[in-house]
Parts: structure tokens; sequence; C-alpha cells
């Protein structure tokens, strides 16, 4: 790494022990009575004193540097390191304790969460990229990211967090080499939970710390929902059963149906809203130790009222609607939005949060320079979920008419334990050798099988409900709809069927259980070969089990259900191990170069897949058929010689039938063709606009092979090869006037299916392994003391993770032919920047950095889902953009400025995009964030954002009062509205519209005495209502929210 461009931080002199000992021999070694005092042994009475003339004085001498402690270090590195890093200490987290897990990310330029108010979890994305595997989640040094199955919305990466236990967070955009850092393909994101130093107040070797906090803008949500589980559902009011033993509460579709309560625009203290922390540390010479306990009780936040106008339609939805009808299209695509369902101000349910942890840690320091660290942490986290494709259908049909549905909770249990170990021997350049072994035991309950929540085994293969009292509820209960004739339906409740064997019990239908167990462990060590070249050499091993099952098993398959089964994550195993070595090299003082590479190599199993073919699961099956081909059909203009043949041989049919006819039989048949044109032109069955084109058979047209890879399906597209030129025309073709095409395209196409066999139907899936190499290498140059040039290039391969392994075999077709990954994705990113220390400029600043830099990432085999829900491998995806990073302090003033432009991020696939529009081949090769169906659709940052932050320090430094402002620029993809301009919507997962976001938040911090402090904080100060960038479920972010804290530390 670079030497630091910092100055002395907190400049500190320190007198050399000889100047202590010649101060002390300047006065007399004692007398009587202050040696009595002392307690200390006396001279004889008699001993004579030296002579002051032979005493030496020292110069003084002053030595200055500089400590860091843990957050500036992490600040400072920002600006020191090469790779593009933000950094958050616990000042910074706790400063703006944001409503959910993602909101740790606030303040991170260039760095989002998805779907952050739906989760309770992270999912970071960094330029663009997001999934799991692609940013690690480190906590601690545990890894525990999870794909969860959303439903039609498809997958989610979730990293759980208690932000309340968070001391630091560090983000590397961009893969590296960083030894002790869990690096991906786009970047990692590293957490530490609270140290020993976080709460023993300097000077001491004991504390003890108290943080509480209370909000505003919440209401605890109604739970009447707990009761519904273990009823008749015929006791329950407005409950009915449907298809399936699907029980529907009201007009909810299966949660509860709910008023929505208004909020107080941030002025209610309701203590609906609650945290506590309570934490304890010791540090000794031989050891330190920390124990903390964190509760944090959250319920549903109200939405913000300013701006909501913005959100009642869909704007480019709307425009490109618009369009699309004016050129004759057919309307229909969504235009109602999110402020209709969602009113300004209101409760946004499903959004409340209730977690509970344990943290113990602590380190044993033994004797030759080593060390053993320990961490534990256990969390419980129920939160509120919403079910994706429930509030996307409220919100466009309005039918639960101002209500909203209320759903049970999801749970998270997790344990995580880490195990470190440090031998750094003093004077030995060879050994700087950390080791780590970490365990992560995530559980999780969630109702998201893609089902209603609510059901009841009833009777029969359809599960059927008590038929006579469902009719009963739906004409005098709910009212009726059109659905239902409620002619012949008594007015009188009807007398209930016997609850036998609770055929009519209500369970969780859509429960959904996942076990995500993961153990590893990672190694470095760092040998100066020479005081200009360094060595570190590192490598880590993981292995994860994941296995689900959910209340649809050994049920009948539904349309709601089928996904669950057959395409959300399941149950498989997984392993990885690298090996990576680093080389930096500093040839002489203003260079540095670094070099080195990771080899990868991983399997993968799947463990359900497998066990459902053993037990012979009929759906599970090998299936026989597959596609291997797409067949297009067309029409040809005929010529003028085939016309005349043609006409031929009607004149010839005609003139025989006029031969053969008599009477009434030839007098009907004159009267409706009076002359052999009119017959031939009757006859012949395909003309359009009058021109005779060949009919629709079996030779008019060409098979595309497709093997479910799309791999060279544009060079063999007729239409776009030149082999079929449906814009070719013909001068006065067949006698009509004008240039006639010469081929039209009906629209139809078919799937054409090869049929196997030899296969076994119960074949066992095969592990699957790969193995790669990929280098790194960059350069700095220290221009100046204060100012350097770098260059970084960074390959990364990354494997598919156990979701794109265990489901890549199913598809909305599934065939025997595994659609899956059969190759890493290989990233190569490029980046140049430059970083300038302006103290010289500023001398009255203890802090001015500047920092710009330029990124381009290409990841080639880019791993997503097509249209079929298959996994596939497209083309690539790039990105590209300039990033911007800068600070200044002066001890009583600070800010800070960050920005990102992004300049490019799209997704490359020029047979995908053949494939989707064949004929007209209106979707381009490149297209902004992803292709339609893709989850890369959905990772699009916004094209500008900025983030500042104000401070200052009064009253000796004991007030502090700051400000926060951060802006994203609207969800702007024209390649998405031309998609909606010629119809091609495609709205399954189609990325939700939010306008520029302004939002605005303050804090203001007192330090009472040594041990009491009192933070007082305002998120959202202007109440907007708007939707968080990435978000995958439509829901508006949280109104104006007022925190008031206390932290007592003794």
């Amino acid at each position: 790494m670079p030497p630091s461009l910092h100055p002395a931080a907190h400049p500190f002199a320190l007198r050399q022990l000889v100047i202590f000992i010649g101060l002390a021999l300047s006065v007399p070694l004692s007398t009587p009575s202050n040696a009595q005092a002392a307690g200390a042994i006396t001279e004889p009475a008699d001993t004579a004193l030296p002579d002051n003339s032979t005493v030496t004085t020292l110069e003084e001498v002053q030595i200055e540097g500089s400590y860091e402690n843990r957050d500036e270090h992490g600040r400072n590195q920002v600006f020191d390191k090469d790779v593009v890093n933000v950094y958050q200490g616990k000042e910074e987290i706790e400063r703006y304790k944001g409503a959910t897990a993602g909101d740790l990310f606030k303040g991170m330029n260039g760095v989002y969460s998805g779907d952050n108010r739906n989760s309770g979890a992270l999912d970071p994305n960094i330029r663009g990229v997001q999934g799991e595997g692609r940013i690690p989640v480190t906590i601690d040094g545990t890894e525990q990211a999870t794909s969860i199955w959303m439903g039609p919305a498809g997958v989610a990466n979730r990293n759980y967090i208690d932000p309340n236990l968070v001391g630091s967070i560090m983000v590397e955009k961009g893969p590296s080499l960083t030894p002790g850092l869990k690096s991906g393909i786009g970047g990692a994101v590293q957490v530490r939970t609270l140290e020993p130093d976080d709460i023993i107040q300097p000077g001491n070797t004991f504390g003890m710390e108290l943080k509480t906090e209370t909000g505003t803008n919440a209401v605890r949500a109604q739970e009447n929902w707990k009761s519904l589980f273990g009823q008749d559902y015929r006791d329950v009011e407005g409950a009915y059963s449907s298809t399936d033993g699907q029980i529907n509460v009201g007009k909810s579709w299966g949660g509860l149906e709910v008023a929505p309560r208004s909020g107080a625009s941030g002025k209610d203290f309701n203590f609906d809203d609650n945290s506590f922390r309570l934490a304890m540390a010791k540090k000794h010479e031989h050891f330190d130790f920390l124990a903390a306990y964190s509760y944090r009780k959250r319920g549903n936040y109200y939405s913000g009222t300013h701006g909501a106008e913005k959100y009642q339609t869909d704007t480019w939805q709307d425009q490109a609607t618009a369009q699309f009808n004016a050129d004759g299209g057919i309307g229909g695509l969504q235009s109602n939005y999110v402020a209709n369902y969602f009113l300004p101000g209101q409760e946004v349910t499903n959004t409340s949060n209730n977690q509970e942890s344990y943290l113990l840690k602590g380190s044993l320091y033994l004797p030759h320079d080593q060390s053993i660290k320990l961490s534990y942490m256990h969390s419980n986290q129920q939160y509120g979920e919403s079910l994706p494709w429930l509030v996307s259908w409220a919100v466009r049909d309005e039918v639960l008419e101002g209500n909203q549905a209320q759903l049970p909770y999801s749970k998270v249990k997790q344990d995580t334990l880490n195990l470190g170990y440090s031998f750094k021997p003093e004077g030995n350049k060879y050994i700087n050798l950390n080791a780590n072994a970490w365990m992560t035991d995530s559980k999780s309950w969630r109702h998201q099988n893609g089902d209603l929540v609510y059901g009841i085994t009833g009777d029969g293969e359809y599960h059927s409900g008590d038929g006579l009292w469902n009719n009963h509820v739906r004409c005098n209960v709910l009212g009726g709809d059109i659905t239902i004739d409620c002619t012949d339906v008594p007015g009188t409740p009807p007398e209930k069927l016997s609850n036998v064997d609770d055929a009519y019990t209500i369970y969780p239908k859509a429960l959904q259980i996942s076990t995500h167990k993961r153990w590893g462990f990672n190694l470095s060590n760092t040998a100066e070969l020479h005081p200009r070249l360094h060595l570190t050499l590192s490598g880590d091993f993981t292995k994860e089990k994941l296995r689900q099952s959910d209340a649809s098993e050994g049920m009948r398959v539904t349309e709601l259900t089928w996904g669950v089964n057959h395409l959300g994550p399941r149950s498989g195993t997984r392993q990885q191990w690298d090996f990576a070595f680093n080389f930096d090299w500093k040839p002489v003082d203003w260079l540095q170069l670094y070099a080195g590479a990771r080899y990868s190599d991983y399997w993968s199993f799947d463990d359900g897949l497998a066990e459902k073919r053993a037990n012979q699961v009929e759906a599970y099956k090998v299936s026989e058929s597959s596609i291997t081909a797409k067949r297009y059909n067309y029409y040809r203009l005929l010529s003028d010689e085939e016309v005349s043949a043609i006409k031929a041989t009607s004149y010839a049919t005609y003139q025989s039938r006029i031969d053969r006819y008599t009477g009434t039989r030839l007098e009907n048949f004159l009267a409706q063709y009076p002359d052999a044109e009119t017959f031939a032109q009757e006859a012949w069955s395909n003309k359009i606009d009058g021109v005779w084109y060949t009919t629709y058979d079996a030779n008019n047209y060409i098979e595309v092979p497709y093997n479910n890879s799309f791999e060279g399906f544009a060079d063999n597209n007729p239409f776009l090869n030149g082999t079929i030129d449906l814009n070719a025309c013909t001068e006065n073709a067949q006698g009509q006037e004008g240039c006639i095409a010469n081929f039209v395209y009906p629209g139809t196409n078919n799937n054409v299916y090869s049929y196997a066999t030899d296969i076994d139907s119960w074949q066992q899936p095969e592990k699957k392994k790969g193995h790669a190499w990929a280098p790194q290498f960059g350069a700095n140059i220290s221009l100046t003391q204060n100012t350097r040039l770098y260059a970084r290039y960074a390959e990364f391969i990354r494997f598919p993770s156990l979701y794109e392994d265990t489901q890549a075999v199913w598809g909305y077709k599934a065939t025997y032919l595994a659609a899956s990954a059969s190759k890493p994705e290989h990233a190569y990113n490029w980046e140049v920047g430059y970083v300038h220390n302006l103290a010289d400029y500023f001398p009255s600043l203890e802090y001015a950095d500047f920092r710009i830099n330029y990124f381009h990432n290409t990841i080639h085999d880019y791993i997503d889902r097509d249209n079929t829900f298959n996994i596939v491998q497209f083309d690539k995806k790039k990105m590209t953009g300039i990033e911007l990073q800068t600070r200044m302090d002066s001890g009583r003033f600070f800010a800070n400025l960050a920005g990102t432009y992004r300049l490019k991020n799209e997704m490359c696939d020029r047979d995908y995009a053949s494939y989707l529009d064949p004929v007209q081949n209106r979707i381009p090769a490149c297209i902004t964030a992803g292709f339609p169906f893709s989850f890369s659709r959905t990772s699009l940052q916004p094209k500008y954002s900025i983030n500042l932050d104000v401070g200052t320090r009064l009253m000796d430094r004991k007030l502090e009062i700051g400000g926060r402002m951060t802006y994203h620029s609207s969800a702007n993809n024209k390649d998405e509205e031309a998609l909606a301009v010629t119809g091609l919507s495609y709205a399954v997962n189609r990325p939700y519209y939010w306008n520029p976001i302004w939002v605005f938040d303050a804090y203001a911090s007192y330090q009472v005495n040594d041990n009491l402090s009192l933070d007082l904080g305002i998120n959202n100060i202007t109440n907007r209502y708007y939707i968080d960038p990435l978000a995958r479920v439509m829901q508006p972010a949280p109104g104006r929210t007022i925190k008031a804290g206390l932290t007592a530390r003794f």
C-alpha cells in the first residue's frame, strides 16, 4: 500500500526516558522530610550532594506521530488504498439510525441494498452488480448470504444483520486481493461488530454502555392474523375457501384485510419504535472480552406525504402506453401506481421489525506475539414481508378499496461463530500470519412459497371447502362479485359441515422453511522478501448446505406453487476453495507495482433433485422431450409463373364443374362464380390485399437451433441473416402496381421437440465442477508527496451459486437437456484514478482529500434467467462510470461530498435479443440494465447520485450538529420505454419507476459529561413520499421520523 498522505491527526510529544532521568537528577534526590513522606530509603545525612555544575542538562526532544483508531484508519483508507472503497464507523452508523438494515448503506455513495423495505436484510448492489456470491458480505469474518424465493418476482439475495451491533462497515468496489477480505466479482462488504474499545472509555480497562432509543412515525402492526391459524375458517368473519384449499379473508387475496392508520408526519412519540443495547467489556494485558445484548421493536412505518402525486401514475409507462395506442396498439399496460394503494401519510403494512441479538467476543494474547480471537453472535428476527405479486395486483386493480393486507411475520434465527489466530513474531520478516475458522447456521420461516397465506386440507383431490358456506359468505357477507351468481343463495347461514380430521382448520399454506449452513476457514501470510518487495499468500475454503421445505410438498402442484417446486431454491451442497498470491514491489520511492492471481475450484450437487428422483416423485423425473429449435412459418410471394400455373389448374377445375353440374346446382355455381377468374381468385386461400402468397403449410418454415442456450440464434435467424428479408419487394408483381413484399410473417412460431427413448427417467443429477485462474495487477505513481495516479486491472471468476445450480435443470419448459450455467462468470475490470491530499493548500484543516476515478467493468458469461425461467448465460454485462469522493475537516467544521455518474450499465446478447423478437428485431443487442425477465433488469442504479454530509463541533466538541443530503436521479431507462412503445412491455420482473429523490436528514449529539450523551435525529425532514432505488416490491419509504436516544457509559 502507498504511504499515508495524511498529516498527524493527533500529534503528541514524548520525552525520552533519559530526559526524565535528567530532570530527576536536577533536583535533590531526597530530604528527610520528603524521603519519609515517600517511604523511601534515605542516604546518610552527611552525604554530599553533587555540584550542579557537573550536571548535564539534556536538550528537550519532541517526537511527533499519529495514532489512528479503527474508524480513523478506515476513513483514511478511503483515500490511501488504490482499491476504491467507502467506510462508515460507529459514529456514522449510529448518527442516522434508519428503519431497515439496508439503511446502513445510506451515505455510502454508489452502494445500495436491493428491496430495502421488504427484506430485513442486506442485498448489496455495487456499480449495478448484485446477487448471491457477487458481493460477499462478511460479519466478523463469517459469511451467510442465502437466496430466497419471492414467487413470480423470482429470487432475492439476503444477508441478515442486526444494525444495533455493528461497529463499522467497509465496502470495496470491484474485486481485489486484499488480505483478510472475502472479495467477489462486484466487490465486498466487510462488517465488524462492536469491539471492547467501542465500550471502554480511554484510560480505563473496564466499561459498560447502555444505549437507548425511541422514534416516531411507527405504529404497532395489527396482529389479528395470529389467531387465524388453527381456527375453523368458517368461524372467521369474511373467510371463504376457493380452489385447492386456499382461504380468502375478505378481498385481500390471502392476507388479513386491515384499514391502514394515518400518521402525524413524524410528531408521534408513541413508543412503537424502541431499541436498547447493553454492553460491557474488559481489557487486560493478556486478554480482552465483550458481551452485548441488543433489542429493537419497531411497528409499521408511515409513508411521507410531499410529492406523492408523482407516484399516482407510472409516468413513463403511461407515456409509452399512450404512444403505443397512438400507433394502433392495444392498451392495458399498468398505469395505476403505488400512491393509490399506499396512500400518502398512511401506514405501510408489513414493514415492522422485531429483533433480539446476543454478542460474545474475546481475545487471548499468548506469548511469542500470538493471539486467539473468538466471536459468537445469536440473533432472532421477526419482520414484516409483503408478497410482491399481491401488492402489484392490489395496486393495479384497487380491489381492497383503501384497505391493505397484513401478512404473518417472517422469522429468522441465526448463529455465527468465528475463531481467529494470528502470529506476528517481532523481528521476523517472513511471518505475519492470520487464520480464521468460521460457521454460520441460518434458519428462516417465510410465508412466501407463492401460494395464498391461509389454507385448509379440505376434501378430495382439490381440497374443497364447505361449498354452501362459501356461497353464503361471498354473497351475503362480502356482497358478491362478478364471479358468482347469488340468485339462489339463501340469506341465512347454512348448516356447517362436520370438520372431520380438521379438514376445515386453517394452516399456513404458504410457509417455506429454509436451513442454510456454511462453514469455512481462511488464512493469509505476508512476507518481506526485500525491504521493497512483499509477498502475500492467502487461501480460503467454504462449504454450504441448503435445505428447504414448504407447505406445498405432498399437495397437488398448482399454478401458484409450481414455481417454488421447480424454480425456487431447494436443497443442495456447494464447496469452493481459493488460493491467491500477490507481489507488492516498490522499485523506487515514487512507483509502486503489484501483481498477483487467484485460483478457484468449486463443485455443487443438487441434493433436493437427487432425493426426489430416488423416491421417484413424478414431477421430478427426467423429461423425455427437449426443445431443440424454434420453427417460424412465413408466406412467400408467388411468382407470376406460379400464379399462372395455379390459375390454369383452377380454370380447368372450373370448366370441369360446369361440364358436370346441371340444373339448380349449375345455376347456383354460376351465380357464385360467373367466370373462371372469379373461381380462381376464390380458390386460392392465401391472398393479402389481392396479392397471392404461399399457404400456411409444412413446407414454408425455417427452423432455428435453440438447445436451451440461444447460442448462434442470431446467425441462424432467417429474418436477421438475410435469408428472409421482410423489407424486400418486387415491382409490379402479379400485375399489381407498386413494390410488393416478397415475404410476409404471419406472427406464428412453434417449438420443435426431440424425444429421447433411451433415457433413465430417474437418473441422478451429476456433480457440477469447475476451476479457473484470474490475474490482477496495478501500479500507482506518487507525483508529489500528496498526489498520486493509479491504474488497476483485475479479473475475477465467479462460479454459480447454489440457487443457480440446483434449480437450473428446471424452467418453464423442463427438459432433459439442462439449461444451466456451463461456464463461470469472468470479469475484466479496468480502473484509473487520481488522489490528492490538499492539506498543503489548506494548512488549517486536519483533513482535506480529493479522489476521482473511472471504472470500466465487463462480466462475460453473465448468469441470469431467461423468459422461460431457465438459468442461462448471457454474453456479457458492461458497466462504466465516474466516482468522486472528497472530505474536509477543520476540527470545528467538517464535510464529505461523494458522487457517482453512471455512464453505462447494460447487458449484451445478440442471440437472446434475436430470440425474443426474431422477426422485427426491435430489441437491441445491448439493453440497459438487463433483458426482459432477467434479475439484472432490476439492478440498475440511478444515473446520478450525490451524498453530502456537513456538520460542526461546538462547546469544546461536546455538541455536534450535522445534516445529510441524499440525491438520486430518476429511474430513466430509455430501453424500457422503447419496449413499452412497441408493445413489448414484458411486465414480469419489470423495474419500478422512481422520481428524482432529494432526502434530507439531520442530527445533534450532546456530551453531557464523561458518562452521559444525548442524541436527536430527524430522517426525511421534508416528509417526502418516494420509492427507494432497486425496489422489488412497490412500497414507499418511511416519512419524517424523529429519533431520540440516550447513551450512558461507565
